[in-house]
């Protein structure tokens, strides 16, 4: 019979808890239920400690008699960092050992604060025909397992292990899906995850900071609706359509809402509200799936598939399959496991990542946890052990005793006369310790003339001399506090991707190309002015018209109160100006080892 385990999958609003087998192919679900997270308990994976949050998972488990003192939690933070990386084809058990002794040059942080844990994605054939391992590599700050660790104290319960979302979606998710690649999006209150994946490997796997949270405070600061508080919002999303099933409501819609019954103005426009608070939502799985499909077009995605909270929300799986034209399913029920209705509350498809957890967990553990595992041990057996050892040791010094006594004896005439030769030796042995000892203090000299700083000036002085003049840094901070930390954020602000991908190139050009890592793309609304001045960079007008700026800029307004943003030109092609800017975010290792001059920021994406 298999162990069984609690899996735990804490959220900023909802807490899913579940008891099932452990590590098997085809699980049982035997109880499972959903409790609400108190506001300010949940930040960003990290959980506060909460003696009343503790007191009621304790309390969700005992009440839905779940026996098992074992848990397993999985985690959704930015504060696991991942990469995929090739290494050679290795046996299963020195894939750990190989990613452990080349940590370093994947992460640019200090490892010492960070557990790692990895995914074998699949094999591969290298250019020379050589085998190769796709290796998805992670690392995950040890303070974050600790609130972990906490939380399951607090309840009386021992962690076992800890998993991260995204491969607890695919371990489900990889038995429900067939031949054709498909996307799975985890939608959940604050964040989502969108996997691209067949059912023998995963594709591509990103994180977006947009879930429902924004939808359903809309919801709640409207006139239109009576639900006032977070949990009746939600409900009243999941009971009706609450939502229009397009974002601009004079696009023709692909997929209508049969029989959808007549409503007022004023809830007809609270819907509208409702709507736009996803489109960020909407906006970052349609880039997802343009990356994707941009590099594999002959083998696109052909189905999406909804699960989490936002699966629940009536219609936002017709809103995506019209807004990005593939068909998007809501996931109920997951086939590969054995799931009884009657045992708690929700859907299967509710508990996807709780579920994963429990089936092949990354095994993220905290280092001194590890070692309170290994030590917790049947000390009345080792005391026994030790007692025959004891007898067994007297035995023997008893029979052989006198014989070695004698033997030590002579050997230690023999050292007295080895001493009296050596002696001299001594005073030579104390003359080098003496001049080591004045060579490391002049060395420390030497290293205190060095700064961290010179690598950092030296980045920036790159920086202003590469960057486009019409890119604007409007965030830049740096750790430069030893040399094995030399890195830096910057944000730069662009007029468009294709001014991104030059900024991403002049990042390369000063920096080695695997020590970037794009962290995060944003969009920003223009202001009048910034819009302004980006007409007339562009030629649109001119500038001493644009000084102005009085009512001969209204002809940019149009009828709607919206920025103009398309211009004909003189041989009457049409110029697309954006009204907005993108945000790149970047993370950068810069550091340079003065000893060698070699970098030694040189750490992965």
């Amino acid at each position: 019979m298999a162990n069984k385990i609690i899996c735990i999958e804490v959220g900023s609003s909802v807490t899913k808890i579940c008891e099932m087998d452990f590590r098997t192919k085809n699980p049982k679900v035997y109880k499972y239920c959903t409790i609400q997270t108190p506001e300010g308990v949940y930040d960003d994976g990290f959980i506060d400690e909460n003696p009343a949050f503790a007191l009621s998972v304790k309390q969700a488990i005992q009440f839905n008699k779940m026996k098992s003192k074992q848990v397993v939690c999985t985690i959704t933070s930015s504060k696991i960092a991942t990469r995929e990386v090739i290494i050679p084809s290795v046996k299963k058990n020195q894939v750990e050992a190989l990613i452990e002794a080349n940590a370093s040059e994947y992460f640019p942080i200090n490892l010492n604060d960070y557990e790692l844990g990895h995914l074998v994605l699949e094999n591969i054939k290298d250019e020379d025909g050589s085998s190769k391992l796709k290796v998805l590599v992670m690392a995950c700050n040890k303070q974050l397992i600790k609130t972990y660790d906490n939380l399951c104290n607090a309840c009386g319960l021992h962690l076992v292990s800890v998993d991260f979302t995204g491969n607890s979606v695919y371990q489900v998710m990889k038995n429900e899906i067939k031949d054709e690649v498909e996307m799975v999006i985890k939608v959940e209150d604050k964040n989502s995850i969108a996997t691209i994946m067949t059912s023998t490997n995963m594709i591509m796997q990103r994180n977006f900071s947009y879930g429902i949270e924004n939808a359903v405070y809309t919801l709640m600061n409207s006139s239109a609706f009576t639900q006032k508080t977070y949990e009746e919002a939600m409900e009243e999303l999941r009971r009706i359509t609450c939502i229009r099933l397009v974002l601009n409501e004079n696009t023709v819609m692909i997929e209508k809402e049969e029989d959808a019954p007549e409503v007022s103005e004023k809830v007809a426009r609270a819907m509208g509200e409702i709507t736009e608070a996803l489109a960020p939502l909407i906006g970052n799985v349609s880039r997802v799936l343009d990356l994707y499909n941009s590099k594999n077009s002959d083998n696109p995605v052909k189905k999406i598939r909804l699960i989490g909270l936002g699966a629940e929300i009536s219609g936002l799986s017709k809103l995506i399959t019209n807004e990005i034209g593939v068909k998007t399913l809501v996931c109920e029920n997951i086939h590969s496991i054995g799931w009884n209705q009657s045992a708690g509350l929700g859907s299967s498809g509710r508990y996807v990542a709780t579920i994963g957890a429990g089936i092949a967990p990354i095994g993220f553990i905290n280092e001194e946890k590890k070692k309170s595992d290994i030590s917790d041990v049947n000390y009345r057996n080792i005391a026994i052990i030790a007692v025959l050892a004891a007898l067994v040791v007297c035995g023997s010094l008893y029979f052989f005793g006198f014989s070695e006594l004698e033997s030590a004896k002579a050997k230690g005439k023999v050292l007295e006369k080895l001493y009296a030769t050596y002696a001299p030796a001594e005073v030579v042995y104390n003359e080098y310790n003496a001049t080591k000892e004045l060579h490391d203090s002049v060395m420390v000299g030497v290293s205190m003339t060095d700064s961290y700083n010179d690598s950092l000036l030296d980045f920036l002085d790159k920086l202003e001399k590469n960057l486009p003049s019409d890119a604007e840094v409007v965030k830049f901070q740096s750790n430069c506090t030893d040399s094995a930390s030399q890195v830096a954020t910057v944000k730069v602000r662009v007029y468009s991707l294709e001014e991104g991908a030059k900024i991403l190139d002049v990042m390369r050009s000063v920096c080695p190309e695997d020590s970037i890592t794009v962290t995060n793309i944003e969009t920003e609304e223009m202001t009048m002015p910034e819009y302004r001045d980006l007409l007339v960079a562009l030629g649109v007008i001119d500038k001493e018209k644009a000084d102005k700026f009085s009512e001969e800029l209204t002809e940019l307004l149009g009828e709607d109160g919206l920025l103009v943003t398309k211009f004909e030109q003189e041989d009457g092609e049409e110029l697309e100006v954006p009204d907005y800017f993108y945000v790149y975010e970047f993370f950068v290792g810069y550091g340079v080892n003065k000893s060698t001059d070699e970098s030694v920021g040189q750490e992965g994406k």
